[in-house]
């Protein structure tokens, strides 16, 4: 089953965007995003955009702080301009063209994080390897529920191919091959 790989691929790529340094080379694009409803914020960083071109699918991350937004993106072959649909994350790559969003931020007491529901990513290119676009979604909190409205753009964003690898597809199932779980063929779901 598919489903459940995309959607902690998604959950790992979003954490592996807020890891990254703040930095990027001065010719980075811009992302700006801001939210409103269970929690109020907003983000205004350097972003980049990496192509997996074994997946198709195109990531585009800003951090500032310990804030964080990741858009992954589906198209049906390759890059183009065009209106993709936000989705949950389980379901975001088996009907292309489509996107799935996620932030993470700190509040006073907890970190949160928030994956897209619904919305659009709505994609153009605004120069020779270049993205500009814009984005309104509906987010839901995780594991809560709690509902935010996103709204926002990303301008002369740098596509580049993707540097630490397309994430692998996970399997289904996990085999545990320790002594003390039993036999190796028993699965974990």
């Amino acid at each position: 089953m598919r489903r459940s790989g995309s959607g902690l691929a998604f959950l790992l790529l979003l954490t592996a965007a807020c890891d990254q340094q703040e930095s990027l080379p001065s010719q980075a694009g811009r992302l700006e995003v801001q939210w409103t409803g269970a929690d109020t914020g907003r983000i205004s960083a350097n972003a980049s955009a990496e192509w997996c071109a074994d997946r198709r699918w195109l990531e585009i991350r800003a951090v500032q702080g310990d804030t964080g937004v990741a858009m992954a993106l589906y198209p049906v072959d390759s890059v183009v301009p065009d209106s993709y649909p936000v989705v949950e994350p389980t379901r975001a790559d088996s009907a292309r063209p489509t996107a799935s969003l996620g932030l993470r931020l700190f509040s006073q007491t907890a970190v949160k994080g928030y994956r897209g529901d619904s919305g659009a990513v709505l994609l153009e290119r605004s120069g020779s390897r270049h993205l500009s676009g814009r984005l309104t979604a509906r987010a839901r909190g995780v594991p809560n529920g709690e509902q935010i409205r996103l709204s926002g753009k990303f301008e002369r964003v740098a596509l580049l191919p993707q540097e630490r690898g397309c994430t692998p597809e996970l399997p289904d199932t996990v085999t545990d091959t320790t002594e003390a779980a039993g036999p190796a063929s028993e699965q974990v779901d």
